[in-house]
């Protein structure tokens, strides 16, 4: 089950998804509950990222 659970949060951390939103959904009890996943989540560039910011209200 705990793969599962896993598997579901690191593609729920691959969208857009609101950080709060996720870690109610996910019930951790702290951020670094969920740093274990950040191995497997895909990259971003520099460059995607400013972008990314640039486009955020």
């Amino acid at each position: 089950m705990g793969r599962c659970r896993a598997t579901w949060l690191v593609e729920r951390m691959n969208v857009p998804i609101p950080l709060p939103v996720l870690l109610a959904a996910a019930g951790p009890d702290s951020l670094h509950a969920l740093s274990r996943l950040l191995p497997y989540l895909k990259g971003t560039s520099a460059e995607q990222a400013r972008t990314t910011l640039r486009e955020m209200p």
